[in-house]
């Protein structure tokens, strides 16, 4: 896996250029005409190796809708009822591609979220109009996250913050499907609010001391050579939701539903560089550069489909969430653990 894109993908999000423009400037070469030319084109493909294969453009408008995607199911609760309070944790990711095929994908997202919801049951009234408070949850989830890491040649800094504010009505009760909660059935609930999220990322790859050789002998060793990505991604938006759930005896919760987002603002700034110098001592000399950027909007709906499973222990349960859009090629994850009181 190229290293660039593998630190991507440890850091939950990634990008993807095609044809960036490596432009390495051959300043002197002694080896023949044939060798000069594959030499050089080594060392345009061992730098441009790194960078993925869309165009930033497309790049750009992928991640800014992967990132919405990504913070999906963070937020509020779709596989359990509770009479006080439900608190949990999870990460999320969101990929627009080929999940399977990184280097191609046109986009990631990543989202994570702390959240509380509360039962409006504890407030001092039964109603509010025709509002049942005792079946009406709100949750707010947040988080702000930095780290900076070198792993090998490659140096991630990241810096993520997510916030999110979802109200969950129980519009319709539900039943015991085998008595003796066996099977129940939850019944269904609708969800509606609004998440923020942002993502600033750096990624950058050195390339010293490497030594790159064509067939013939000829070569040359890369000096002070590095190639950086990094991406600023914002989105706010609205989701609406309809959800439901089925519990089992076996300790299993099977739920799913249905999702239509309105984005209020998506969007994402890219930009790709690299720069340094080639060179085998009198015989090869070259310097390496490349510089682009772009910016670009994501799209203002989406509509999608949810489902997952909960495995509910004692104090405790731990959730699988997955979204997958309709009518384009969002796919979104995220895990966690789940305290009910």
């Amino acid at each position: 896996m190229k290293k660039l894109m593998m630190g991507t993908l440890l850091a939950f999000s990634g990008l993807s250029a095609q044809a960036v423009d490596i432009t390495v400037t051959e300043n002197t070469c002694t080896y023949g005409a044939s060798q000069c030319a594959a030499l050089t084109q080594e060392i345009r493909d061992e730098v441009g190796d790194d960078f993925p294969d869309v165009s930033i453009g497309d790049y750009g408008k992928g991640t800014s809708n992967a990132g919405a995607f990504a913070q999906r199911g963070l937020t509020s609760d779709y596989s359990d009822v509770f009479e006080v309070v439900a608190v949990k944790g999870g990460l999320g990711l969101a990929v627009s591609g080929d999940l399977s095929d990184a280097e191609s994908a046109d986009g990631f997202g990543v989202g994570a979220g702390a959240s509380i919801g509360l039962n409006l049951d504890l407030l001092p009234v039964d109603k509010i109009g025709p509002v049942e408070l005792d079946k009406m949850d709100v949750f707010f989830s947040f988080m702000s996250q930095s780290s900076d890491n070198t792993d090998g040649d490659l140096t991630t800094e990241t810096d993520l913050s997510h916030m999110g504010l979802m109200a969950r009505y129980h519009i319709m009760e539900g039943n015991d499907i085998i008595p003796g909660n066996i099977v129940k059935w939850g019944g269904v609930f609708v969800h509606t609010g609004i998440q923020t999220s942002s993502l600033d990322a750096t990624f950058t790859s050195s390339f010293e001391g490497e030594t790159v050789e064509v067939s013939g002998g000829a070569s040359a060793t890369l000096n002070d050579t590095s190639a950086t990505l990094s991406f600023e991604n914002s989105t706010t938006s609205i989701p609406f939701e309809v959800s439901t759930y089925l519990r089992t005896v076996w300790a299993l919760t099977f739920f799913g539903g249905a999702g239509f987002d309105l984005i209020l603002n998506s969007s994402t700034d890219v930009s790709l560089n690299a720069s340094g110098t080639a060179s085998q001592g009198s015989d090869y000399s070259a310097t390496i550069s490349a510089d682009e950027s772009d910016d670009a909007e994501g799209d203002a709906t989406n509509f999608r489909a949810f489902g997952g499973l909960q495995l509910n222990l004692p104090f405790v349960r731990f959730t699988f969430h997955a979204n997958k859009g309709l009518g384009n090629d969002l796919v979104g994850f995220n895990a966690g653990l789940k305290v009910l009181y």
